[in-house]
Order: structure tokens, then C-alpha cells, then sequence
């Protein structure tokens, strides 16, 4: 620049220079440095405090305790057990003695405090055993080979050890195994699970055998397992020794000396009669034949006897180890028996032995013996008869026809549990229903031949209220105009057809008969084959038990008193001039003392002492109603009626009925329901 106060001269700048070796004396590029420095100090410091803001407390709880950790990733300060580190994901690593180095993942959150516990695995430990004798090895029940084995890996902790060898005691102890490559060792002596058994004979040589199997001969001492054992010896020429003995283990056992038996002989022992008893001096040793073992080298005495027979002695002398045979006949006792058989070509046997044809007079053992006799068209016979010796004894022997033994064995009444008495009717023939012409026929009585040909029992009263009530105890017969039909002994009636074969069924059940009928959607229909339980009788079985008098049907019986009408007095419960109120029709002048039904078995019974045939209830009977009038039908064999209809036979009259066409025996009526005047009685085949 120029100064105007000096002519102008031009003043230059001269730059300033500080003196040359004056310390401290600033720069320009010491500035920047510091300047940097500064920036770089506030910076980290900045740094610094960012991560304090931003870090987490992480602590690592470590089994075991004294396990090195390191953390690997990320930024992270290290304070004790705890670490400082910013949430992100880390590795971790841990390592100490006598465990498995750990190395595994994990992430740092944002919670302020955190834990991540780490537990090593124990190395396995090392288990050394050192065994007497050589033995099985088990380890927690699983094997493990046979010693000598190499040391065993096992973890840390209890195990199960069991030792096994035979003829030894199992060796079981419980091992506690310390782990971290630590080797143990274990030493065992098993204890002998035997003994020494020591055997003599005399005379020696024997074969021995333990439990049934071949162990030597004696003398011999034999090492047995601890327990019980069968011994036995045996010696040719000598009976078998045999015993039981117990051994202890490690106690050493000593028999006392064996004296072996000369063996018995064998004696067979036959006889006739076979079967006889056998003693040896006073012992009972069987029947024969029999084998007798016997002591050889002496004398037996050998008795035998048998019933009807004397008794016999023999001396019997056997060898060791021989066999004899004794056979000996019995001398008989005999008896006589006189036979008288009929007829006289009958078929007779005597214990199961024939006789000839016409045999009458046979000897005997004095013994009971078994006689039977058979003939065609006869029941076989049979008897016992015990003869005596001396004294001749007669046996009568009389086949009767079958048709008398099945009529002996039949008894002539029974009486059920539950219901009424019954008496037996006997088959036969006869013809059912009315002549053309008689008086008072009605149209469906029409004639047909009819055969029974098995004995039958009908009971000899209508079923009583109260014995129905057994069965139905709600049941009522009710009243007819104030007179009851309600009393235990009056006949029951307003029962359908249905539950009068239901009361049957129940009256079998009582006695233990099968069931006559079958329950059919509430109808009941009859088994067949016919069954020996309780049924209504067929109407056919009705009117031959009505027609019968002194022995046999009679067609003349038109009515339960007899053949001729009016009936006589106290004939039976019918329509009388009591009733007159009740009924559309009486018997003139005739009175029987009841307006209504009367007790059973007020009147007078039949030649079969059936009572109330005729008279006081009308019964149901089993046929299904078929009012088809038959041109000469051919005989019927135990009919029993059509097999299906709504309607059912009633037969016999009532006390309802007064007039000569119903008092009639061969009068058929018919229904389907209940009435105040129809009962019912049972019937049942006797075989």
C-alpha cells in the first residue's frame, strides 16, 4: 500500500515470523491436531455412553460353578459372572474340568436383566472289576459280556451291578459311579451256591442219579447246587433207594451209608373166579389177578377168597428179582334154584349168561346173583336171588304184556303241586259223537271213529278259583244277580281259551313238565310232538272220560247220570228252580241247592271219579271249533282239531243250561270269549 504523506511510497506486508526458538509459541497445524483430538475424545465418549444406554445385563449361572465362560459376537463388557451386551444373537462357550466342553446359542432381549443358565455333562466315569470266577456281568439289567471285560463307561451316578456264574450265588450291588473320566475299580469274590454231597453204598457200585439223571457211582462226593434234590441209587439184583435231601450252600453234607435191599420178586396171582381178594399173611394186597412183589429167599402164605366160593392158601417162594405165577381155583358153594317162567319160551339170563330154552332148575354160587327175562310183546323181567346151600329155592318168573307193565308202573292218581288231583284214563277206541235219529241232535255231532293210544290223566275237578288265583291272584269270576261265582271252591270261570292254556304252562313250570304251548304273538298254539305237560284235554279225550262206566264206553251214557231224562236228584249242578232268576230255562221241579255255581265235588263222581262232567261250569277243551260235517271219515289216532281258528271247543253243560239238548254228554258248544258259565280242567299225558 502507499502512504500520501510520503510521496507516495508503497509499504509492504512482511509476514510475521515468530522468533526463532521460543517455546510454546502456537501453530497453525497444532491446532488441528488438538482440535482432532478433542473430537475424537467427545466422540468415544459419546460412543461410550450410547452403549451403556443401550446395553443389557446378562448373568450366565453355570453348573458347575467354576466353568470358564466366554461370549463370542457383538460388543460386550465382562463384569463377573455378568456380562454387558447389546440385544442381538451371541455364541456362548463353557468349559470345565472332568465335563463336555458346552457351546451353544443365545439372544440378548431388551429386558434390562437377563439369565442363561448353562449345566455341563459330566464325562463318564470308569468302572474296572476284577472278578472270581468269571462271570456274567450286568449293568441296570442290561448285559455288559463276561469278564474279563474292559473297563466300563458308565455316567455319573447309582447303578445296578449284577454278577452271574453258574453253580455261584448272583452277586447283586448297587455301585455309585463318580463320572469325569474318574476310573473305579471294583473287586468281587462270588460266594459257591453248592455244596459237597458225599454218597456211599454198601455194596458199592451203584449208579447215582441227582433228579433223575446220571451222576456216577459210589462212593462219590458230588458238588449239588443249593436246594432241594432227588436222589436215587440203583444196583442190579437190588431194590431201588430213594430220597430227598436239602442243600446249603458252602455246608458240606455227608449220607450216611446206604444198605441196598435185595430186590422183591414179582408173583402173578390169577384165580378162578377172577376178582377174588388176596392177602399176604394178614395184608390185603388186592383183587386178581395181581402182581405181588415179594421179599425173595423166604416163604409168603398167600390166602384168597371170594364171595360164594371157600377159601384157598398157597405157599409162594420168589427169587431176587424172579417172577412166579400162582394160579388157583376157587372151590364153588353152590345152591339150587327152581326156575318157573312164563310164558315158557322167554329168554333167560343169569348174570348176563343165557340158559337154554325151557331150563328149570340151575346150581349156584351162593352169592346174589342177577336174573333176566325177555319175551316178544312182553316187558322184560328182571330179579335177584342170593342161593343157599342145602335148602332148593323157586323163582317165578311172569312177563306181563306191555301194555299191563306200563299200566303197573303208572300210578292210578297224582296229585300236582299247584292245581287239582288227577286221576289216570287208560286208552281205547270207541266213536264220538250221535247217532242220526236221537233225540235232541244237534248237527255238528257228527260220528267219527277215534283211537287213543296213550294213558292220559284228567283232573277230577274244574280248576278252582282259588288254585287259578295262584297263578292270577287278581283274577275275579265275578257275580251273576247278586249270587257270586267268586269262592275258592267254585270252579273258576271268565278265563279266555288263551289264559286257560297259560295257566297250564304255569301249573308244568310248578311241577317241572316241559311247557304243552307255545306263546304265538299272544296266542297260545300246542308243542308238537305233544309234551307230558299240563294241556287242556282234546275234546276226544273229554267224551271217553264222560262215556265211561264199568270198564269201557258205553254208548247208552247220554247224559252224566245215566239214560234217561229228567235227571234224578242231587244228579249234578244244572238249571234248577233256584236258578229260575238267572237262566232263560230250568228242569221243572228239579232243585240241586245252588242257583249258581256250586263247590267242586259237591255231587257225585263218575265210575272214573271225575266229578262235574256234566253240570256247573261248561269247560274249554283244546280243538279248535270245525263245524264240517265228515262223510265217513277214516279213525283218527289222538287228534287234537284243526291246527289254526279263532273259536275253540266247549263241552259238558253248565248251571246254566236246563234243557234236554244241552244236558246231553255229546252236546259240542262253541266260543271264543270269556263267559260266566265256562271253566276248564287239565289234563297231561302219563308217559
Amino acid at each position: 500500500m502507499t502512504d500520501p504523506d510520503r510521496g507516495g511510497a508503497r509499504i509492504e506486508a512482511v509476514p510475521y515470523r515468530p522468533p526463532s526458538g521460543v517455546a510454546g509459541a502456537p501453530t497453525r497445524t497444532g491446532r488441528t491436531a488438538v482440535i482432532a483430538a478433542l473430537a475424537v475424545v467427545l466422540l468415544c465418549l459419546g460412543g461410550v455412553g450410547a452403549f451403556f444406554a443401550f446395553a443389557r445385563s446378562v448373568q450366565f449361572q453355570v453348573d458347575p460353578a467354576t466353568a470358564q465362560v466366554d461370549v463370542d459376537g457383538g460388543i460386550g463388557i465382562a463384569m463377573g459372572s455378568s456380562y454387558l451386551l447389546l440385544p442381538g444373537s451371541y455364541q456362548v462357550r463353557a468349559r470345565a474340568e472332568g465335563h463336555t466342553d458346552l457351546r451353544m446359542p443365545f439372544t440378548v432381549g431388551d429386558a434390562p436383566d437377563q439369565r442363561v443358565r448353562l449345566a455341563l455333562q459330566r464325562l463318564p466315569g470308569r468302572l474296572k472289576l476284577i472278578v472270581e470266577p468269571a462271570a456274567e456281568v450286568f449293568v441296570d439289567g442290561n448285559p455288559h459280556g463276561t469278564t474279563p471285560v474292559a473297563p466300563l463307561e458308565l455316567v455319573a451316578g447309582a447303578h445296578e451291578l449284577m454278577l452271574r456264574a453258574p453253580r455261584y450265588r448272583v452277586h447283586q450291588v448297587q455301585v455309585q459311579v463318580e463320572g469325569g473320566g474318574v476310573e473305579q475299580t471294583l473287586q468281587v469274590k462270588l460266594e459257591p451256591g453248592w455244596a459237597p454231597v458225599t454218597l456211599r453204598s454198601q455194596p458199592a457200585g451203584a449208579e447215582i442219579r441227582v433228579d433223575g439223571q446220571p451222576a456216577g457211582v459210589t462212593p462219590q462226593t458230588l458238588e449239588l447246587g443249593e436246594g432241594a434234590h432227588a436222589l436215587e441209587l440203583r444196583l442190579a439184583g437190588h431194590a431201588a433207594w430213594q430220597d430227598q435231601i436239602t442243600v446249603r450252600a458252602n455246608e458240606p453234607l455227608q449220607l450216611a451209608e446206604v444198605r441196598l435191599q435185595a430186590a422183591a420178586g414179582t408173583v402173578r396171582v390169577t384165580s378162578t373166579p377172577s376178582g377174588a381178594s388176596v392177602r399176604v399173611g394178614k395184608e390185603f394186597r388186592g383183587q386178581t389177578p395181581i402182581e405181588l412183589k415179594l421179599a425173595p429167599g423166604k416163604s409168603h402164605l398167600v390166602q384168597l377168597s371170594a364171595p360164594g366160593h371157600k377159601s384157598a392158601e398157597r405157599s409162594v417162594e420168589v427169587a431176587s428179582d424172579g417172577s412166579e405165577e400162582l394160579s388157583v381155583a376157587l372151590e364153588p358153594i353152590l345152591g339150587s334154584i327152581a326156575l318157573d317162567v312164563l310164558p315158557p319160551e322167554a329168554n333167560v339170563s343169569i348174570d348176563g349168561r343165557a340158559l337154554a330154552t325151557g331150563t328149570s332148575r340151575v346150581d349156584l354160587t351162593a352169592v346174589a346173583h342177577r336174573i333176566e327175562a325177555s319175551a316178544p310183546g312182553h316187558a322184560p323181567w328182571s330179579g335177584s336171588i342170593t342161593p343157599r346151600p342145602g335148602f332148593e329155592q323157586r323163582v317165578e318168573i311172569r312177563l306181563r304184556s306191555e301194555a299191563e307193565a306200563r299200566a303197573a308202573r303208572t300210578p292210578a292218581k297224582v296229585a300236582s303241586k299247584a292245581g287239582p288231583a288227577m286221576v289216570l284214563v287208560q286208552p281205547g277206541a270207541f266213536v264220538m259223537g250221535t247217532p242220526r235219529g236221537e233225540q235232541g241232535r244237534q248237527s255238528n255231532e257228527a260220528l267219527r271213529p277215534v283211537r287213543l293210544t296213550r294213558p292220559y290223566y284228567l283232573s277230577t275237578t274244574e280248576v278252582t278259583n282259588a288254585q287259578y288265583r295262584r297263578f292270577a291272584s287278581a283274577h275275579s269270576s265275578g257275580i251273576v244277580k247278586r249270587e257270586t261265582l267268586d269262592n275258592d271252591r267254585q270252579p273258576v270261570v271268565r278265563v279266555s281259551w288263551d289264559d286257560a292254556a297259560r295257566y297250564c304252562n304255569w301249573l308244568s313250570q310248578q311241577d317241572g313238565l316241559p311247557p304243552a304251548y307255545r306263546d304265538d304273538g299272544g296266542a297260545m298254539k300246542r308243542i308238537v310232538p305233544a309234551t307230558t305237560g299240563y294241556r287242556l284235554p282234546s275234546e276226544a279225550e273229554w267224551e271217553w272220560a264222560a262215556r265211561f262206566v264199568g270198564g269201557a264206553v258205553r254208548d247208552g251214557q247220554r247224559y252224566p247220570w245215566g239214560g234217561g231224562y229228567p235227571p234224578p236228584a242231587r244228579s249234578g249242578n244244572f238249571a234248577d228252580v233256584l236258578s229260575e232268576a238267572l237262566v232263560p230255562a230250568i228242569i221243572a221241579g228239579y232243585e240241586d241247592g245252588y242257583p249258581a255255581a256250586a263247590p267242586v265235588g259237591t255231587y257225585a263222581a263218575s265210575a272214573l271219579g271225575l266229578f262235574d262232567l256234566g253240570g256247573n261250569v261248561a269247560e274249554w277243551v283244546h280243538d279248535v271249533y270245525d263245524g264240517t260235517l265228515p262223510i265217513d271219515p277214516p279213525e283218527a289216532a289222538d287228534p287234537f282239531g284243526p291246527d289254526g281258528g279263532a273259536e275253540h271247543v266247549i263241552r259238558g253243560s253248565s248251571w246254566m243250561h236246563g234243557r234236554l239238548v244241552e244236558l246231553r254228554l255229546a252236546y259240542r258248544d262253541v266260543g271264543r270269549e270269556p263267559r260266566a258259565d265256562v271253566g276248564f280242567r287239565v289234563a297231561r299225558y302219563a308217559e
